[in-house]
């Protein structure tokens, strides 16, 4: 009964988020709670910069844009009933939707949006279940996350190489069980399974003291903790107590700044995985100096939250036009220029993923080692 009035809800805040005149709608499906609450505020932080960008310009192709957010509280079942009334909303049917964040019901939601000729951008990476679903209007506007797993096992080969890894993924997570597989994937590539192996929380019903005795018994010495931000600070938190110099890696947008308060001292020493090296692009670093001039924090997903809607402007002015198949044919045709520089898109995903830079959190400090 609670999940229904929330529909209603929804559905009457739609109807009076805006006047009835023509507009052009950008919707962001992002988390407003939970524990994916600071992602979903920092591309929401992300976003509004470009739509206000733009809008302070005179729009778009004349027209200005009219932001929608959605909570889909990363819920399988929301996930699907956002994406079912949006698509049939006759006041704020969206022109671009942006997300979801989480990947929930990923298939089903855009199809949903691909039979309504609702453009999607995904503003972040997807994993090798998510890459299968091709649709002619779905960008994939980073890659893939399996890039994550080739630059871990990069750099551990570089910097560990031989030491044992234990991968600790939740089975509930969909997201972090196709990291963990693709980082097992990436050891068994290079013959190297002997030295990893992959646990869950559920091994232990969640016992996150048992789990890393388990761990730290059979002779790990690194663990890279996926799962929820709960899963990570609470496991990470437990191998510490244990032993306070174990080496932890962790997705830095999965573990949040939540983790560096949760573990206080505790947090000292971990590495964290980030999309890309922001500095090594001369064209990327001219956006991020433009954007923290304007007082955008660049750090997180802010960023990419931005870059979703200035690929997609750039996509409207290349074809002229808002319409669905327009976009898409353009989208898989033409070079587009993007914050990251020029690119080609391929079933809606560059040919190349975007890569991941590791950072060690040393002294209050994020420095980036690889």
């Amino acid at each position: 009964m609670n999940c229904i009035f929330k529909y209603i809800v929804f559905g009457i805040l739609l109807l009076i988020s805006s006047p009835v005149s023509a507009k052009i709608t950008v919707a962001l499906i992002a988390p407003k709670a939970g524990d994916y609450l600071s992602q979903g505020t920092e591309l929401s932080i992300g976003v509004k910069k470009a739509v206000d960008e733009i809008n302070s310009q005179g729009g778009l192709l004349g027209k200005k844009i009219h932001l929608l957010e959605v909570d889909d509280e990363c819920n399988d079942s929301m996930a699907i009933s956002t994406a079912q009334m949006l698509a049939v909303s006759k006041e704020n049917l969206p022109n671009l939707v942006i997300g979801p964040y989480c990947a929930n019901s990923f298939d089903v939601v855009a199809d949903v949006f691909a039979k309504a000729k609702i453009f999607q951008i995904i503003p972040t990476t997807v994993n090798y279940s998510q890459a299968k679903t091709i649709k002619s209007g779905l960008v994939k506007m980073l890659g893939y996350t399996n890039q994550q797993a080739v630059d871990f096992f990069n750099f551990y080969n570089k910097t560990f190489a031989g030491q044992k890894v234990a991968v600790i993924s939740n089975t509930a997570d969909g997201d972090s069980t196709a990291e963990a597989e693709a980082i097992m994937q990436e050891f068994a590539k290079h013959g190297k399974s002997i030295v990893i192996k992959h646990y869950t929380y559920q091994m232990t019903d969640k016992d996150y003291d048992d789990l890393s005795e388990k761990v730290i018994d059979e002779q790990n010495q690194i663990v890279f903790l996926l799962g929820t931000s709960k899963n990570i600070r609470k496991m990470a938190r437990a191998i510490r107590e244990e032993d306070e110099n174990f080496i932890i890696f962790t997705n830095k947008y999965r573990a949040t700044d939540e983790y560096i308060r949760y573990l206080d001292r505790w947090a000292e020493g971990t590495y964290f995985m980030e999309l890309r090296g922001k500095d090594d692009n001369p064209e990327f670093a001219e956006t991020l100096v433009k954007l923290r001039l304007s007082g955008l924090d660049t750090e997180g997903l802010s960023l990419y939250g931005y870059t979703a809607v200035k690929l997609w402007k750039e996509l409207v002015n290349k074809a002229k036009s808002f319409d669905y198949n327009k976009l898409s044919t353009t989208l898989n045709n033409k070079e587009i220029k993007t914050e990251f520089g020029n690119k080609m898109f391929h079933n809606g995903a560059p040919k190349v993923s975007e890569s991941y830079a590791v950072y060690k959190y040393e002294n209050e400090t994020f420095n980036k080692v690889y």
